[in-house]
């Protein structure tokens, strides 16, 4: 694996729109547009990423996506169009029977379907839009329409994968900034890091939130995860949760690979975060990781902290 001219990918997804507002599937219909709340969040991006080099930016054909890239580059200061390239791939899941169905409707009409959605995500299936052709009976003619099934996420995922092929041996040692949806971004994260489509829900993707990814410069292997949906522009400590999702959070740390300048601006910025408990281990005779978790949590008092032993962490090499 070579790394010495890697390709960075800057991933974003679009900002807040009226769809989103109102709880709506949006799928690849292109109804929705950006709230206000989603044009001045599309503007932060831009000047978060003022200052990196962008060589090219490729963006769904959606309009949600679209006014994104807009007012994205309104916040960095440019309003060069030329090296923007609208590509199909990166258009949202196609969810033909649900689009434009709020939340609600489709989880009572569609049960049993929106379950499989949930938990077997690379089995789901649905209804097809209507394909029409024409039939020559006699000396006359009829339209008929077939009723076909398809697998939105296996076919997001391969669709993604074709991108991927497509695009990334064009751009050696280059930065693409990538505007799409949540849907599409899950597929794009999880096919660049061999994550199956058994696992789509695992990832977030807020909008305008950032994730980048970093493919060595032979395209060899999988890539690697710089960050994950990055919400800090935005106002926020952390990504706030999707609505529904519960459960244990965790806050992963590398010990020796932070300086104690970074572990004081970590320290500062995880401030106002309620952290419950803290689990560090002897995996250093300079026990690096307690001395991290003691710094960082000197903040919270009440933050529960554990400590483990080597043998209880599996290490990866």
């Amino acid at each position: 694996m070579q790394w010495h001219n890697h390709t960075r990918v800057v991933l974003v997804r679009h900002g807040r729109s009226t769809f989103n507002e109102q709880g709506r599937y949006q799928g690849s219909s292109d109804e929705s547009v950006l709230t206000e709340a989603g044009q001045i969040a599309a503007r932060q991006v831009g000047k978060f990423l003022q200052g990196t080099k962008i060589d090219v930016i490729y963006a769904s054909p959606l309009r949600r996506v679209q006014e994104t890239v807009h007012e994205l580059l309104v916040g960095i200061g440019t309003t060069d169009l030329a090296s923007i390239h609208l590509v199909e791939h990166l258009r949202e899941i196609d969810l033909p029977a649900w689009e434009g169905l709020t939340f609600k409707q489709v989880r009572e009409q569609f049960a049993d379907d929106y379950r499989c959605w949930k938990q077997y995500p690379h089995q789901f299936q649905m209804e097809a839009a209507d394909q029409t052709f024409g039939l020559a009976i006699g000396n006359s003619s009829a339209v008929a329409a077939l009723k076909t099934r398809c697998f939105p996420v296996l076919d997001l995922y391969d669709r993604v994968k074709q991108f991927w092929q497509n695009i990334l041996p064009q751009h050696v040692g280059q930065t693409l900034l990538i505007v799409g949806h949540g849907g599409t971004n899950h597929a794009l994260i999880s096919t660049a890091l061999g994550l199956s489509p058994a696992q789509h829900h695992i990832i977030q993707q807020s909008n305008c939130g950032i994730s980048v990814l970093n493919f060595a410069s032979d395209f060899d292997d999988f890539a690697q995860l710089q960050a994950l949906n990055l919400t800090g522009h935005l106002g926020e400590t952390l990504p706030k949760l999707k609505e529904g999702k519960h459960g244990l959070r965790l806050l992963l740390l590398p010990s020796n690979d932070l300086s104690s300048e970074q572990t004081e601006q970590l320290a500062k910025w995880l401030k106002e975060v309620t952290i419950d408990f803290s689990l560090s281990a002897d995996l250093d005779s300079l026990n690096q990781s307690q001395n991290t978790a003691e710094k960082i949590l000197r903040f919270h008092p009440t933050t529960v902290q554990l400590q483990v032993y080597r043998e209880d962490f599996r290490k990866f090499g």
